[in-house]
């Protein structure tokens, strides 16, 4: 099922990516049953993907139970990928509970951050919102049938945290501490940003890695 306002369902369905009209072709650099994984725009860092489920949902917490297990098993591998070629990611979601409580998100097509750097946002978040450490992404489906916001945190040491968030935070709010932590704080918005030459940097050293 796509939805047919929903920038990746149109990639999805159409087998190529689109950014201010020009084609960026087919990004996808590794596909289970039910998942994607692709490189983002706005490559804050090389090497920075995105995990998506190919059906529509609004967020990770929204995804259906029976998926957890298969989403866990492809964070797994693009961890495996990116600690190989680059070093180990952190991992994290703006967590929309409904189009009017997006969590900081530009695309309400549910996606998951992983993020090359050597660097613990958690103390950023930490001191900002109420915060509980938890086992896995399927935690996250009580905050969102609670119809609360949160952000999703799995640091480089694979410790995973979600932090409750007022319905409305600032656009990109995590995208914007990283940029900042490493020096480039203009790379944090990535319509404005996309940096696309290093995705396809990112796309052309990655996409034979998931064999």
């Amino acid at each position: 099922m796509f939805s047919c306002d929903c920038p990746y369902c149109k990639e999805f369905e159409s087998g190529h990516a689109e950014f201010k009209g020009a084609n960026l072709g087919n990004r996808i650099l590794f596909e289970s049953k039910n998942f994607l994984v692709f490189p983002s725009i706005g490559q804050i860092v090389e090497g920075y993907l995105l995990i998506a489920p190919k059906k529509h949902y609004i967020s990770v917490g929204g995804i259906p139970s029976a998926l957890y297990k298969e989403l866990e098993s492809v964070q797994a591998k693009v961890r495996k990928v990116l600690t190989k070629n680059y070093c180990a990611p952190i991992f994290f979601e703006h967590g929309p509970a409904s189009e009017t409580k997006k969590a900081g998100c530009c695309v309400s097509h549910a996606h998951i951050h992983a993020v090359p750097v050597q660097l613990d946002v958690f103390p950023d978040l930490s001191k900002n919102f109420e915060f509980k450490k938890i086992s896995s992404c399927a935690d996250l489906k009580k905050q969102f049938e609670k119809g609360k916001p949160y952000f999703f945190l799995e640091t480089n040491n694979c410790e995973k945290y979600l932090f409750n968030i007022p319905e409305i935070v600032p656009s990109q709010y995590i995208r914007k501490i990283i940029a900042e932590k490493i020096g480039k704080p203009v790379l944090w918005n990535w319509k404005v940003s996309p940096e696309l030459e290093t995705l396809v940097k990112t796309h052309e050293k990655l996409k034979a890695k998931f064999q």
